[in-house]
């Protein structure tokens, strides 16, 4: 391996974070990696959050950038915006409100350097705000696994892949399949950007080592969404987003197992879970509203293709 470190881009994406974005950039300046760049995108915030990332990122050494998008689009559209500007050998996605250890890029760069590793995964912990209370996601630790078993783990939830701010990704590997975040959909986009990048991996490795929390807060992205969450339109793009990674799957996956587990049971099942965690709330309206969804064209299609 090179004693010259690899670039490594790590992608910000920032909607009104004034209140947390500072620590969250002195946790990346504090890296004991020193070939990073920084790639903060803002989404069309409307508080003080690019002054307060110049401010912060100015008064260090480090490397950055600050892409302002024009139009808000979500994290996804956020996300592919830092791609097109990311010069790096590889790439990690930071939420604007989480935090990492020291030695958090090195540990995942030095990692993919020594296996060749498209991507590498570390534990990560959560952090519940409220109840100051911490989680380790200890399904992660001693995994070792093809680029196949791993995303069967992960689509039978043996073990939890789709968070991605836990992820290094080679860019080579984005590149080569234009890997990009669906812009349409908001809801799995991280999921089906994951699933797609393990599909399409030569070699992946993991760090049995916990490096990165991810903060659980009333004003994050996920509490805010709600209401969009149980629209039609996001009922449809979740099932849409399976139907692309039914797509990946198909064109590189060459384990019929696996395969048939994704083609044949994966979307169908993802569907009924999503009605039974709806009947276990008990909001029974929103499943009367669920229902009727299957009388359209695009989801009756996804279920008669899910059981052929």
């Amino acid at each position: 391996m090179s004693d010259i470190q690899p670039l490594v881009s790590i992608i910000i994406p920032t909607y009104n974070g004034s209140k947390r974005i500072t620590r969250t950039l002195e946790s990346i300046i504090n890296q004991d990696y020193e070939n990073l760049e920084m790639i903060i995108v803002d989404d069309v915030s409307t508080d003080n959050t690019v002054e307060i990332c110049k401010n912060v990122l100015e008064g260090s050494s480090r490397k950055f950038r600050i892409v302002k998008r024009e139009k808000n689009g979500h994290q996804s559209a956020a996300r592919n915006s830092g791609l097109k500007v990311a010069n790096g050998k590889y790439v990690i996605f930071f939420d604007h409100d989480d935090l990492c250890e020291r030695n958090f890029v090195s540990s995942l760069c030095n990692e993919a350097e020594a296996k060749e590793a498209d991507l590498v995964l570390c534990v990560y912990q959560r952090y519940y705000e409220d109840e100051d209370r911490y989680v380790i996601e200890e399904k992660l630790r001693g995994i070792h696994l093809s680029p196949e078993q791993l995303l069967f783990a992960g689509i039978a939830e043996t073990i939890p892949l789709w968070s991605i701010w836990n992820v290094i990704f080679k860019k080579a590997l984005l590149d080569k399949y234009n890997l990009r975040f669906n812009e349409r959909c908001y809801i799995l986009e991280d999921k089906e950007f994951s699933m797609k990048a393990v599909a399409t991996s030569a070699k992946v490795s993991t760090i049995n080592q916990v490096l990165y929390t991810h903060i659980h807060h009333s004003e994050q992205q996920t509490f805010v969404c709600k209401t969009e969450r149980s629209s039609y339109k996001a009922f449809t793009q979740e099932l849409l987003a399976l139907w692309r990674v039914e797509r990946c799957v198909r064109r590189h996956i060459h384990d019929k197992f696996i395969r048939d587990y994704v083609l044949n049971k994966y979307v169908a099942g993802e569907l009924f879970k999503y009605c039974m965690l709806i009947i276990n709330a008990k909001d029974y309206n929103l499943y009367s509203r669920v229902i009727k969804n299957f009388s359209h064209k695009k989801i009756r299609l996804l279920m008669i293709k899910s059981s052929l």
